[in-house]
């Protein structure tokens, strides 16, 4: 190749100062010795710190700068946590329309992507809400991310050499590579790249995890409870022929810990900052990782603050993002927020409850909020049913229905008894009315992909079909 042919490369290598990265976000087990111990006082000090370095930051993004400006804010007025509120908030719609004026990646980016000075990753949303949008990641955003998802990894017992399946979906989306990176990376266990049934299927992922004495795994809870279905009919043991000590999951951790027989826990997270938080193994709750996040629980419809031990819809700040800030996004994922204390694992890091489904999926009937991942809970919790469901939401007659479908077990009997009983259940535990409909086993597959997809379909609206 000619001299005048050459040209640099930005290795990744050279794109982070590793050292800073380690001093400012420590991974296991360094954080749990310094960081995770701070007292209240010092946790905030430090998210002020580090708010008003993302503010100045991301007003030099044109997305921010103009709706900033729109509202008469400048980094100058947010100098506190209380601050915060001054910043107008967005949500995943303002920034599908920030791609649709500047195609093809938006005006939300820092920096031109394209000119080839820094080494960046780009992933898309899993589009469970609407169109997938493109996410960019430096080699700083990338590391802190990782970092943060393996301080979750190591708290729920993940140990280097540790074989760990990955179910999550290889694809555009991040939640597999983000996993495999943590482990990887920064714990020094040994991915094993499956994926889910619709890549390897799950007999075959199963046979792999007795042959290479998979001890954990880690994936979405629809495919982790199928898979733990399939290894029964299977006649697969663990602790016989499955050498299983630990399962991770995104959410229904005790489902699954129920279903597999061993420690199963629960990390929090979306594809734009990858880990928020974790599953504290010792008092319960979620411990958010306060150093990286400023989490804000507002009402889904006036947007105004909420007491703890209220529900509403999470409100994120993320503190370490360079060239993608994040600042008050409105992610549509409900929760609420545990009183302000000393956990029982030694740490002031705030609580909340894990993540009990999403603002958008979210269905009124009769003025009653109701989500599906709630209905799901209820249906996992009745005999003489297999666990799936699928959900039909109408407007009929000037009025919202839903019709809940929900397999029955191959030996279940009184099916009247059962649909009448989980309607009742329904009933005393949403406080409103919801139709049910037994249907054969295996039969809800085609329409939620459990088992093929890593994160099942649950509600289909049909409310924009009926006409009004």
């Amino acid at each position: 190749m000619l001299e005048k042919d050459l040209h640099d490369v930005p290795f990744y290598y050279q794109s982070i100062d590793f050292e800073e990265l380690v001093r400012e976000y420590p991974p296991a087990p360094d954080f749990f010795r310094g960081v995770f111990k701070l007292s209240l006082e010092e946790i905030r000090a430090l998210q002020e710190k580090r708010l008003r370095e993302a503010v100045a930051r991301a007003y030099k993004v044109p997305f921010y700068r103009s709706k900033w400006d729109a509202a008469g804010v400048e980094p100058g007025d947010i100098k506190t946590i209380e601050d915060i509120k001054k910043a107008p908030m967005y949500t995943v719609e303002d920034i599908r329309q920030s791609v649709d004026a500047y195609p093809p990646f938006g005006d939300y980016v820092g920096r031109d992507v394209l000119a080839g000075e820094i080494p960046w990753r780009i992933h898309s949303s899993g589009g469970t809400a609407g169109e997938p949008r493109p996410t960019f990641y430096t080699p700083w955003d990338r590391e802190v991310g990782n970092i943060l998802r393996a301080r979750s990894y190591y708290w729920h017992g993940f140990k280097p050499g540790d074989v760990v399946m990955n179910t999550l979906l290889y694809s555009t989306h991040n939640a597999a590579y983000s996993a495999h990176e943590s482990l990887w990376q920064w714990l020094g266990c040994i991915p094993v790249t499956t994926s889910a049934g619709v890549v390897t299927r799950t007999t075959r992922a199963l046979e792999i995890a007795q042959k290479w004495q998979v001890n954990a795994l880690v994936g979405f809870p629809e495919y982790l409870l199928h898979m733990s279905q399939v290894a029964k009919d299977m006649g697969l043991e663990v602790g016989k022929d499955l050498k299983l000590k630990l399962v991770e999951c995104f959410g229904k951790s005790d489902l699954v810990r129920e279903a597999w027989g061993v420690p199963a826990y629960d990390t929090y997270g979306m594809h734009e900052v990858q880990a928020i938080s974790s599953e504290c193994p010792y008092g319960g709750g979620h411990h958010i990782w306060e150093d990286a996040f400023i989490v804000e629980i507002v009402d889904p419809e006036t947007y105004e603050p909420v007491e703890p031990g209220e529900v509403g819809t999470m409100i994120v700040t993320a503190l370490y993002k360079e060239n993608y800030p994040i600042v008050r996004y409105d992610i549509k994922d409900v929760t609420r927020l545990w009183p302000q204390g000393q956990c029982e694992c030694g740490s002031w890091m705030q609580k909340i409850d894990p993540i009990h489904g999403r603002s958008d999926f979210m269905v009124k009937l009769r003025g009653v909020n109701v989500w599906p991942e709630g209905v799901g809970t209820i249906v996992a919790t009745k005999s003489g049913l297999t666990g799936e469901y699928y959900c039909i939401v109408e407007r009929l007659v000037n009025r919202e229905e839903m019709t809940v479908q929900v397999e029955h077990t191959s030996d279940a009997t009184d099916l009247d008894f059962i649909q009448q009983d989980l309607e009742r259940t329904f009933r005393d535990r949403l406080n409103v009315g919801i139709k049910v409909e037994m249907v054969e086993p295996d039969s809800l597959a085609p329409l939620t992909g459990a088992g093929v997809l890593p994160k099942a379909r649950r509600l289909d609206d049909r409310r924009k079909l009926t006409p009004q």
